[in-house]
């Protein structure tokens, strides 16, 4: 009779246990949480999902829930069949709890009642009783806050309204835009203008100016992606809100728009000039300011640094108090005690405790050291170091100032180049139509635009095949619709444009001006029938009173 040797009964068996084994991990009860984080509103209950898989029954076990802050915080704990939240975080205290009537199914999850922005987080849900590997999941908590936003008529500007949006309590920072009735984003009066409260939310404020429409009706939208919420509000602009005109007004402009265009280039000179001066004075008050505050702090540190010499030699203590009393700067109670203080040193020690002790330290040293230079100058030429300073601080300043100025510069330099991008931009969508029949050149134009990877190979290759000019323009124009920064490629379309076919732009600069008159002459036109119709609406009364035979002549 064989038998096995005893090196293979040892190999089946470590294999039967390795299957084995296998076979169990497999089985293995583990703690599983979401994938994605759980968003929430201030004031909101949620809940912090977490389980056990394949499903087991948790209620015999220790469920812990902890907030992985720069320090654990118990949030909350089962265990022994109940809750046990002796050591409960004070801030959880009473808006915890667990779906106990769950616990036999897996469910472990927590729920947290009056949600707080203080509460955003990474939670971690462990359940140290397991045997798995896994005993532990996280769940990461946000939190926001949002409010309606409120919109009112905040007078009227040339020919149209000028609407304020302002939203407030809102938590992370959101984002504010407007809208007209077809969903198009309008142009607002320059950047939102942002102010964020002591509890951390955030009030946003946006202008904008609408002109009159056909249906008058303008939207604030205000959003938060990061919570992926948004409020919106809508307003409806009554037709008698926006300013009026009469025929002589319309004449003026008329005679205005002429000298407009024939003089845009002098215009445009002086406007700059303008905005130059009026820069250049803001920025002058803002050194002012600055030298101002530079040199309170410039005497504080002085007498800071130069206590113990005051302390000693300066005589005059009991007269600068007194000065430093009739400008409020310091308490009755401390004048007194300086004035029936024996010496001078005793004077100065009261007087520096009380500059020390005051709330804006700053400005009560600083007036402290005018008035000090003022009675008792040698004192302060004695102790060497006042040029010395001040010439360090007029260097620091230049340096400031130089960076800000360069600063500065290049943000002008910026938004001119914007401004120019959006004015070409908006001429080359104007003036479609007008382009697609008349460039010839559409070829080389989508040629040019190619090699800058302005327009991808595929269509510069139809547009190259194309047979008529009209078609070739008809393709770049889709082209520049269909680009990602449309404006920045209309933009080169014009520059391009503007280089090969010059005369096409003149020739559209004497079209533009005549349908500025047209336009001007229509607008006339509806004002004067507007006018008639109110005069009929006004004296209805009279006319049926005085007008006879009214019937028979219609």
């Amino acid at each position: 009779m064989k038998t096995f040797p005893t090196s293979a009964v040892w190999c089946l068996g470590i294999l039967f246990i390795s299957v084995s084994l296998i076979t169990t991990g497999s089985s293995e009860v583990q703690v599983v949480g979401p994938a994605d984080p759980v968003d929430a509103l201030a004031g909101d209950d949620i809940i912090l999902p977490c389980s056990l898989k394949p499903k087991a029954s948790a209620e015999t076990m220790i469920v812990r829930w902890t907030r992985l802050n720069l320090t654990t915080e118990n949030v909350h704990l089962y265990r022994d069949g109940r809750d046990s939240n002796e050591d409960q975080s004070p801030s959880y205290r009473g808006r915890t709890s667990m779906f106990n009537e769950e616990l036999k199914n897996g469910n472990v999850s927590l729920k947290l009642t009056r949600v707080t922005l203080s509460d955003a987080g990474s939670y971690m849900c462990f359940i140290p009783t397991l045997t798995s590997q896994v005993k532990e999941t996280t769940v990461q908590l946000l939190v926001g806050a949002v409010s309606q936003p409120v919109i009112s008529i905040d007078g009227t500007k040339d020919w149209g309204v000028v609407l304020k949006c302002e939203s407030g309590g809102w938590f992370p920072e959101p984002e504010m835009e407007w809208l007209d009735s077809s969903g198009t984003i309008l142009p607002a009066d320059g950047p939102p203008e942002r102010h964020r409260d002591s509890e951390g939310l955030y009030t946003v404020r946006r202008h904008v100016t609408v002109n009159q429409t056909d249906t008058n009706r303008f939207t604030c939208r205000v959003q938060q992606q990061e919570i992926n919420h948004m409020k919106e509000t809508e307003i409806h602009v009554p037709d008698d809100v926006f300013p009026k005109s009469h025929v002589g007004l319309i004449v003026g402009l008329l005679a205005a728009a002429v000298v407009v265009l024939t003089a845009s280039a002098g215009g445009v000179y002086w406007w700059r000039k303008h905005m130059k001066e009026k820069q250049r004075q803001r920025w002058e008050e803002r050194v002012k300011d600055y030298k101002l505050e530079q040199e309170k702090r410039r005497d504080a540190q002085f007498v800071t640094r130069n206590k113990d010499h005051l302390i000693q030699n300066v005589s005059e203590g009991k007269s600068i108090a007194s000065e430093l009393h009739k400008k409020d700067l310091i308490p009755d109670e401390m004048n007194s005690q300086i004035s029936a203080a024996g010496t001078s040193q005793d004077q100065m020690r009261l007087l520096f405790k009380a500059l020390e002790e005051a709330e804006d330290t700053t400005r009560v040293k600083s007036t402290f050291y005018k008035i000090l230079l003022d009675l008792e100058p040698d004192v302060v030429k004695d102790l060497g170091l006042f040029n010395l300073i001040g010439l360090f601080n007029t260097i620091g300043l230049f340096n400031t100032i130089e960076k800000q100025r360069q600063r500065w510069e290049e943000r002008v330099k910026d938004y001119k180049l914007e401004q120019e991008k959006r004015r070409d931009a908006q001429f080359v969508t104007r003036n479609k139509d007008h382009l697609i029949q008349n460039v010839s050149e559409g070829k080389s134009i989508a040629s040019e635009l190619h090699k800058k990877d302005l327009i991808p190979d595929e269509m510069n290759s139809q547009i190259s095949a194309a047979g008529t000019s009209q078609d070739q323009m008809r393709l770049l124009f889709k082209a520049l619709e269909e680009a990602e920064d449309t404006t920045r490629v209309k933009s080169t379309f014009y520059k391009i444009l503007l280089d090969l076919e010059p005369d096409v732009v003149k020739d559209l600069g004497l079209f533009n001006l005549i349908g500025l008159f047209n336009t001007i002459e229509k607008q006339r036109q509806r004002w004067e029938e507007r006018g008639d119709a109110r005069f009929v609406t006004r004296h209805k009364d009279h006319l049926i009173q005085k007008v006879s035979g009214g019937i028979h002549s219609i």
